[in-house]
């Protein structure tokens, strides 16, 4: 009666009687229940080992649901799949549920399988809830330290650079400062506060990057590498604020109040000459800063990844020290010449605007890079024409990009496959007539009955699961690939 009215379901015991009538297979069959931790009802277990569904199933699983041993599936045809926990590196042995029941029935007899089953179950139904159920597969909430642990999301590159800035400001600075009320130069004074920045910001800096290499857990499955542009973002704005507006909002200040004045005030070349050799030092120290934030971007470049965050941003903030304390020497040395504090004046407010320009120049960066812009059009161009070109790719729709970071990105498509080329590369059809096609001629002509012709169209459908799945990781592979300057790839090629 239900195949009159699809939205009217028999009751379950009727739904196992039509199975039963059918042979265990056809179209009544017992619909595929998920239960607890265990999957199976103990009714649904009874039918799968009575008539096993074209399905695989793991090791571990086949060992404690059908009393089997690691010396016994060694003998059995295995389907290898991806660790679907992220580990690259390792591979799931499946094994096909048919062969592993059969194994089970030659070794135990059904009533001891069926017994060790309902142990299993009824364990799971005192211990486990629906709620425990779900955190098994959310990463992280397991409570166990696994194997499969993804490695840190974030790396410490970046951090010799960020060390190396902090010891330079931290020198300078403390002499600068002194230096600067003591001599009265504003030039020096700009300076100081572009050092008093500087050590702010690399203070933050080096606690995050500490933090960014953390690996991933149950909060932040995803890693904690973002905290890298996070903190660089916040502490560009601290260099904007104290080493760019303080300096230059006190260099007009103080032109204003020479401007209102007719004589100019004198100044002491001596200690104009002091504050010159203050900043020859405070050149040399972020000169060395700035070596060597070059020297690991040179070897980002030379693994042919994306320039990091930490080193751009320590090289652009150390070059504009460098050039900053140029322009201040420049004003100290024409100020001991002539006499007169203006150029000196200007030249500090010249100092505040190089690094807050530097400062916002880094907050675009940063604040796009936080955002997610997309990928270039030409790069996205090339990586669609790549799957397109591809044999069992038919059409590629609805293309997302997103770059997170600097060495993130995710790719995102909707993919028409071609269900007919994936079947003649697991068929190895790739003409007809040949052997393979003939021999698959052989293989239906010896159907004998409808049950028979079922199970084999089952059969075959479950390996064409497994090779469409295999296809899939294959297209995700040459994405990554063709995109391999990013650390990190997440694609997500969706069926059309």
């Amino acid at each position: 009666f239900f195949f009159q009215s699809p939205t009217v379901l028999p009751p379950a015991h009727q739904m196992m009687r039509l199975r039963l009538r059918c042979g265990g297979r056809g179209w009544a069959r017992k619909p595929f229940v998920r239960y607890s931790s265990t999957r199976y009802t103990m009714e649904d277990f009874r039918f799968q080992l009575a008539k096993p569904d074209h399905v695989t199933v793991s090791r571990r699983r086949a060992k404690k649901w059908y009393m089997l041993q690691d010396s016994d599936l060694d003998n059995l045809k295995s389907v290898e799949a991806p660790n679907p926990y992220g580990d690259e590196h390792d591979v799931y042995e499946l094994y096909w549920l048919s062969d592993v029941v059969s194994l089970a029935k030659a070794k135990h007899s059904e009533e001891n399988i069926i017994n060790n089953y309902k142990s299993i179950l009824s364990t799971a139904s005192e211990k486990a809830t629906t709620k425990e159920d779900a955190k098994r597969v959310i990463y992280g909430m397991s409570g166990t330290d696994r194997w499969y642990r993804n490695p840190s999301s974030g790396t410490p590159e970046g951090k010799k650079s960020v060390e190396q800035g902090l010891k330079s400001n931290l020198t300078i600075f403390c002499g600068k400062l002194l230096v600067s009320k003591y001599t009265g130069s504003f030039a020096l004074f700009a300076d100081a506060m572009h050092s008093l920045a500087d050590v702010c910001n690399y203070m933050y800096r080096y606690y995050s990057l500490s933090r960014s290499t953390q690996q991933a857990d149950q909060k932040h499955p995803y890693g904690y590498a973002p905290l890298r542009h996070i903190c660089a973002d916040r502490s560009f704005v601290c260099l904007v604020l104290i080493g760019g507006a303080v300096p230059v909002s006190v260099g007009v200040y103080e032109l204003g109040q020479l401007a209102s004045l007719c004589i100019l005030p004198p100044h002491e070349p001596t200690l104009a000459l002091a504050a010159g050799a203050v900043l020859v030092f405070s050149i040399v120290m972020e000169a060395l800063a700035m070596r060597t934030a070059s020297q690991e971007m040179e070897e980002r470049e030379k693994t042919g990844k994306k320039q990091e965050i930490m080193s751009s941003a320590t090289y652009l903030e150390a070059k504009a020290g460098v050039y900053g304390s140029i322009v201040g020497l420049f004003g100290v040395l024409v100020t001991a010449s002539t006499g007169s504090p203006v150029v000196e004046i200007a030249c500090s407010a010249v100092m505040g605007a190089v690094v807050g320009g530097v400062g916002c120049h880094l907050l675009s960066v940063s604040g796009t890079a936080l955002l997610g812009a997309t990928l270039p059009v030409e790069r996205v161009t090339t990586v669609i024409e790549i799957l397109q070109r591809d044999e069992v790719v038919v059409e590629i729709y609805d293309v997302k990009t997103q770059i997170i970071g600097s060495d993130t990105v995710r790719f995102k498509a909707e993919v028409h496959y071609n269900a007919e080329a994936i079947t003649k590369k697991r068929r190895s059809l790739h003409c007809i007539p040949s052997a393979e096609a003939t021999n698959l001629f052989k293989e239906i002509e010896g159907l004998q009955s409808v049950a028979s012709s079922e199970d084999w169209l089952m059969k075959n459908d479950a390996e064409f699961l497994i090779a469409f799945a295999g296809e899939a990781r294959r297209l995700q592979e040459l994405v990554r690939k063709e995109l391999s300057e990013y650390s990190n790839v997440y694609v997500d090629l969706s069926v059309w």
